[in-house]
């Protein structure tokens, strides 16, 4: 979706255009939210929007098609600093949604407000990461999964949350940051331990599933096979350090 694709998808909408009677849509500050885009902090969002708000007056914005205009120049807006930065439109769209979700936000000068606020924040939260803590919040989330992935609910959502990072945008920096994806390094931290806990326990392998995270012995079994090209019990015969196994 370019930006020509969410101007068409937002003008066009007939439930907006009845209320054509605005007369000036150069409200916005552009200098201002660029501004805040390139330095500001987060948690400054309210304060910028809520002065833009302030500006413009209850009675304007009592305009939907004023308050279209409002949130499509901010998207647009925010959208081309963020890909200025290096961040794909795809990143962008998944974390602040697409013409879809804008036309659902305009419809009241709080779900607006709301909207424009939260925005702003993610890509205030996606600069900061771009430029210069990627790596410390990666370092960081793989320190998380070591300490639970034994956990079957783990997941990439509970992951980017622990360093407070939109899953979106943390999916794509993991990946950059280590060369795989998500699923594949918990894999093989998972996996890694079950080889130590094969090597140097007597636990059931039924067990050992449980201890890395498979509830599902079966489909650990499955897994493991498939990703080492033996069974986790063929395995523990050739690598074992104990004389008493149990499988």
């Amino acid at each position: 979706m370019d930006n020509s694709d969410l101007h068409e998808s937002v003008i066009l909408s007939g439930s907006v255009m009845a209320d054509a009677h605005v007369s000036d849509i150069n409200w916005i500050d552009k200098s201002e939210i660029e501004t805040f885009l390139h330095s500001g902090t987060s948690g400054g969002a309210k304060r910028v929007i809520e002065g833009l708000f302030t500006r413009i007056g209850n009675e304007q914005l009592k305009s939907a098609l004023l308050r279209l205009y409002i949130v499509t120049d901010i998207y647009l807006t925010a959208k081309m600093f963020v890909e200025s930065i290096g961040i794909s439109k795809e990143i962008y769209v998944e974390a602040v949604g697409n013409a879809d979700t804008v036309i659902q936000q305009f419809r009241t000068q709080e779900s607006t407000k709301s909207y424009i606020i939260d925005l702003l924040e993610k890509c205030v939260e996606m600069r900061n990461i771009r430029i210069g803590t990627s790596k410390s919040a990666i370092n960081q989330a793989k320190s998380y999964i070591s300490e639970h992935f034994h956990e079957p609910d783990i997941s990439l959502g509970s992951v980017a949350a622990s360093v407070n990072i939109c899953a979106p945008y943390f999916s794509f920096l993991f990946k950059k940051e280590l060369g795989e994806t998500f699923v594949g390094y918990l894999t093989n931290v998972r996996m890694n331990k079950a080889k130590e806990l094969l090597c140097c326990s007597s636990k059931r392998i039924s067990q050992i599933a449980d201890e890395v995270g498979y509830n599902d012995y079966h489909y650990f079994t499955s897994l493991f096979k498939k990703l080492n090209g033996i069974t986790p019990c063929e395995f523990r015969k050739l690598n074992s350090r104990n004389d008493k196994i149990k499988n």
